[in-house]
């Protein structure tokens, strides 16, 4: 059964790539996703590495993703997770810092996928600390899951990485995929408080 897989990356550089090329690699990314504007490195040895690259998911720092970035970026969490029999294909998406849009469209993933909203944003915090400002929270917080879901049937939530340029040779700071929500989803007291399911 297939399972959601994502890494968060930091904005790398035509000086930087080389080094991402390995991670990239070791996590089965497939696609990366490019949010911040303008093309701030060349592609070329990402697709030479069989790495598609999406730029048609741009939308501005500090704010939450309009409905036609949300439906492309579902389209391609399906694409990704439910088109071919691999079950360990990963997505990487980055804005500049990877703190504020990449993470948002991770955490409407993790929503979809089973997660309560305060419970997506708590599990992206502990890999992207500082992630997320109170408009991309309240924007999660009253987002509305798909009717039809993910593919035929949920897939488990697997992890959320976090590489930044300057420890992207550390892997032991990627979460293992323990902690919550990772097969299930999970209550958390916050989320009964406001009344979450």
């Amino acid at each position: 059964m297939p399972r959601l897989r994502f890494l968060i990356l930091d904005c790398p550089s035509d000086a930087t790539i080389a080094a991402y090329l390995p991670i990239l690699d070791e996590h089965n990314v497939t696609d990366l996703v490019r949010i911040c504007e303008g093309s701030p490195y060349d592609a070329k040895p990402l697709n030479d590495a069989g790495i598609y690259v999406h730029d048609d998911m741009k939308f501005q720092d500090g704010t939450a993703p309009g409905k036609d970035i949300v439906a492309r970026w579902l389209d391609l969490n399906d694409r990704v997770f439910y088109g071919s029999g691999e079950t360990e294909k990963c997505i990487a998406v980055h804005c500049i810092s990877g703190i504020g849009r990449a993470p948002v469209l991770v955490a409407i993933s993790l929503i979809e996928g089973g997660m309560d909203p305060l419970d997506a944003i708590a599990y992206i915090r502990k890999a992207r600390r500082g992630a997320l400002n109170r408009i991309q929270i309240a924007f999660l917080d009253s987002y509305k899951k798909r009717k039809q879901g993910f593919g035929a049937k949920k897939p488990p939530i697997k992890s959320v990485g976090a590489v930044s340029s300057n420890s992207v040779g550390d892997s032991s700071q990627q979460p293992t995929g323990s902690g919550p929500g990772t097969e299930k989803k999970k209550s958390g007291f916050i989320s009964k408080i406001f009344g979450k399911k």
